[in-house]
């Protein structure tokens, strides 16, 4: 009886509300405890009285069985709402072990696009069962001859398209016969031509004000933006963001129109592809939070590798100026000042040097302006900040000579610091070597190694003034 009254609390709770991370985690506890006592149905309605993405995140904090019996249990369109907010790997591991004749049933209700992202990520046997028992398979099958990565991947085929020589009473007939999951989310109607090459886009609004008899060609928008169904999808993330559009209509080699990209499915390619950059840049690509150690282990071990290698080629440096250092300890004290300061201005340069690469809004022309830009940067930081820890210096040690040397390593590191937080990956980028995968490195690199060799070097070339 408590636990009925417990579930009519927390689902009551859940109407117009939103759930936090922490609420979620609660939900799901509950879910399994009951799950555990053997109370499928409770577990079932609260789960089912959640909303579709909250169910997403509740499903995510459940065991795999758990998520399994949930799927299983729920209608067919229930369960593809809900697969539509998990990642692709993650539908695909819930239903891996789903009978196929089931399988087939939910994905039937599922878009074509998310139905094509969860085949691919299936053992191909089990992903040819489940395609030939699909009623729905033919407007999956487009989909899946085209890699994930690509509008032909990302788009979908249940689209509404008319003729340009039918007329606007015609068209809306048209409308009115499609299925209600065709047109549930339509905002404008394509118009193909006689051979269904894309012609032009249509607004439901100017269709429905238009006189009856009036041809479609007529009161279409021929001024429409299109990609090659082999159009990278960050490039098809730019032109819907360049261009305010809600739909985007992809074609093949000869213009002929084959599906459509809807806004939110670029949302999700905008955050795929903004998470997979910021994890190579840390040498963590496909980590999650309580993933698997072995994949931890071996995603940064390599970088580690790599780093402690860099590091040696640093302390190589500290190596050749042993004996100045030796005549004034001091110096050593200041070391880490020059390397670390260099370090998060070439790391704060590489952030956004990386991130508008990506966006695509550096063009081959862009580069030496932002080269300019950066190392003029680097010069007025490396300025102001040299005139601080020079006075620092000066006041701490007592020795003027020494604050003018440690201002004048930072004004140098830090011009360098620009430069290669800039220049590397655009380096990169010419040589088809994904920046975000090895700039990092390398950055840090050059800044501690010239921080140190500048640093240690005028102080070396004005040791006499020193001592």
């Amino acid at each position: 009886m408590k636990d009925k009254q417990k579930i009519q609390d927390e689902s009551s709770s859940q109407n117009g509300t939103l759930i936090d991370e922490e609420k979620t985690e609660d939900i799901a506890e509950q879910i399994q405890d009951l799950v555990e006592k053997d109370n499928q149905p409770a577990a079932i309605k609260l789960f089912s009285q959640l909303r579709p993405g909250d169910q997403g995140e509740v499903m995510e904090d459940l065991p795999l069985d758990t998520q399994q019996e949930i799927l299983t249990a729920l209608p067919p369109e229930e369960a593809a709402e809900i697969l539509e907010h998990l990642e692709p790997k993650d539908a695909a591991e819930v239903i891996e072990g789903v009978d196929s004749s089931v399988l087939s049933d939910i994905l039937d209700e599922a878009d074509s696009d998310v139905a094509a992202d969860i085949l691919r990520q299936l053992p191909e046997e089990h992903a040819l069962d489940v395609i030939g028992e699909m009623e729905e398979a033919a407007e999956v099958i487009p989909v899946l001859q085209y890699a994930d990565d690509t509008a032909g991947g990302r788009m979908v085929v249940e689209y509404v398209s008319v003729k340009d020589d039918a007329t606007a009473a015609d068209a809306l007939e048209m409308l009115r016969q499609q299925e209600p999951e065709q047109v549930k989310d339509i905002r404008s109607v394509f118009v193909t031509d006689a051979e269904g090459r894309l012609a032009g886009e249509l607004s439901i609004a100017r269709l429905a004000l238009a006189k009856p008899k009036t041809m479609v060609r007529n009161i279409m928008e021929t001024d429409i933006v299109s990609v090659k169904v082999d159009t990278n999808q960050e490039e098809c993330a730019r032109v819907m963001e360049r261009y305010n559009i809600d739909e985007l209509p992809v074609v093949d080699a000869v213009g002929h129109l084959v599906g459509v990209i809807m806004s939110e499915d670029i949302i999700d390619v905008i955050e795929e592809e903004a998470t997979e950059d910021i994890y190579k840049m840390a040498g963590i690509p496909g980590e999650r939070v309580f993933g698997s150690l072995f994949l931890s282990m071996r995603n940064r071990l390599p970088w580690l590798s790599i780093n402690l290698v860099t590091t040696f080629l640093a302390a190589l440096v500290i190596s050749i100026f042993e004996s100045t250092i030796a005549q004034l300890v001091t110096l050593a004290v200041f070391l880490p000042i020059v390397a670390g300061q260099g370090g998060i201005g070439g790391t704060q340069t590489l952030t956004l040097v990386v991130r508008s690469i990506a966006l695509g809004e550096i063009s081959k022309k862009g580069g030496f302006r932002l080269l300019r830009r950066e190392v003029t940067l680097g010069l007025i930081h490396g300025l102001l900040l040299g005139v601080v820890v020079g006075l620092i210096a000066y006041i701490w040690k007592g020795n003027y000579m020494l604050g003018l040397v440690l201002g004048m390593a930072m004004v140098g590191n830090m011009i360098i610091a620009g430069l290669s937080g800039a220049g590397i990956p655009l380096i990169l980028t010419r040589l088809r070597v994904d920046p975000a995968v090895a700039s990092a490195v390398i950055v840090t690199t050059c800044t501690d190694v010239i921080g140190f060799f500048l640093f240690l070097g005028l102080a070396t070339a004005l040791v006499t003034f020193l001592v």
